[in-house]
Formats: structure tokens, C-alpha cells, sequence
């Protein structure tokens, strides 16, 4: 049996959204109306990213300096150890993400975490602001679905899905998978649902569940 875990970043990973740590302090304009757009549901996620982050003007390092240095951004505790887990049980880990590329791997470089497959909005740095889009199976640009789409391709490839999410487009991809890991608003979520779930705190909790879940 192939085991494939697929993990969400933001509010996962790291204990706060770090996209909306930098869209606070950074964005020249009213990044939150774009947010309530999204959240009602008015317009999909990519468009949310593409408007919000297009009003950021500083540089690259500037923000990755600011996420790395920011106490705010913190990991939550086991994130190593679950990553080694895997890695010596020949366990699949992916990162999928709604947030942006290049602070997801700028934060797994200063932790010394190498060879994930992380798939998230990728951004381009410009004079006039940043370029953001995520980019789908086919190479086109992709305005909904990210995460659900990375379990289908993981799916395809014969592998049973392990998602651990905290958020609310985390249930997408958590009724794709064979076991969920969830926490915040996910793990209300699939209460509501009556979607079996594995809550979590940090990653110890997964840890010790994906160790119970597969024995040996």
C-alpha cells in the first residue's frame, strides 16, 4: 500500500496565517474587503490572492526577512520529527497550500527541512506589485480546487490519502482522503458533517495517530 500525507501550511503548519501576517503589514490598500468577497463566497480563491497580494510592493527578501524574524510565525511543535516519520517509513509528504511559495519554502529552509514537494500559489516579484497564481495539473492557471486537486492526483497514483488541514477549504480535500488529521475550523467542520477525523493540537498528536493508524 502506497500512504501519501498531504498537509496544509497556514494555520497547520505554522499556528497563524502567514499570508495574512504579511498582507496586514505590507498591502497599500483594503486587502480585507477583498477577503470578505472570498469568504461569502463571491469570488474563488485565486482571484483573492491574485487582487490581495498585487498590492504588496516590497521585495522579496523584505518579506522573507519579516516572516523569519517575526515572533508571530511560529511552528507548531513535531513538525520535524513527523516529517522524519515519514521520510524513514517511505511515507509520501506533500505540503498543498492556499498561501504562496516563496515563505513556505523560506521558512522550511530556516527549520533545515529539505526534499518536500510543497505546492502553493506561486509568486512572481515586480515593480508594480506581486504576481500571484496557482498553477494546475495541466500547467493552466487554476482559480478553485488547488488542494482537492493535488489529493485526486495523489489518488491516481495509487495512493491512499492522509490530509491534516485546520481550515474551512481544508473540508474539500478531506472527504477526498482516507484519513484526516484536522484541527480549528476543519475540525468543526467535519463534526458538522459527521466526517471521521483524528483531532490534533500540534504534530505529535498526528504523529502518535499515524503511527496507531499504521502499526509496524
Amino acid at each position: 500500500m502506497k500512504i501519501a500525507v498531504q498537509c496544509d501550511f497556514d494555520g497547520t503548519v505554522t499556528e497563524e496565517d502567514v499570508s495574512f501576517l504579511l498582507l496586514e503589514h505590507f498591502a497599500e490598500g483594503d486587502w480585507r474587503a477583498i477577503l470578505r468577497d472570498y469568504q461569502a463566497g463571491r469570488i474563488p480563491v485565486g482571484a483573492f490572492n491574485t487582487q490581495a497580494f498585487a498590492m504588496v510592493k516590497a521585495d522579496k527578501q523584505t518579506l522573507v526577512d519579516f516572516v523569519l524574524k517575526n515572533e508571530e510565525v511560529r511552528v507548531r511543535p513535531g513538525f520535524t520529527e513527523l516529517v522524519g516519520y515519514c521520510s524513514g517509513r517511505g511515507i509520501k509528504f506533500v505540503i498543498v497550500s492556499n498561501g504562496v511559495d516563496f515563505y513556505i519554502e523560506a521558512i522550511l529552509v530556516a527549520m533545515g527541512i529539505k526534499g518536500i514537494e510543497v505546492f502553493a500559489a506561486k509568486s512572481r516579484f515586480k515593480s508594480g506589485g506581486m504576481g500571484v497564481a496557482y498553477i494546475g495539473r495541466d500547467g493552466q492557471r487554476l482559480e478553485a480546487g488547488f488542494k482537492e486537486a493535488h489529493v485526486g492526483r495523489l489518488r491516481e497514483a495509487g495512493y491512499d490519502v492522509i490530509y491534516v488541514g485546520n481550515g474551512m477549504s481544508d473540508i474539500y480535500p478531506a472527504r477526498l482522503s482516507r484519513h484526516v488529521f484536522a484541527t480549528g475550523d476543519l475540525l468543526e467542520r467535519c463534526r458538522g458533517e459527521k466526517l471521521v477525523c483524528l483531532p490534533f493540537n500540534d504534530f505529535r498528536d498526528v504523529l502518535n495517530g499515524l503511527k496507531a493508524l499504521l502499526p509496524g
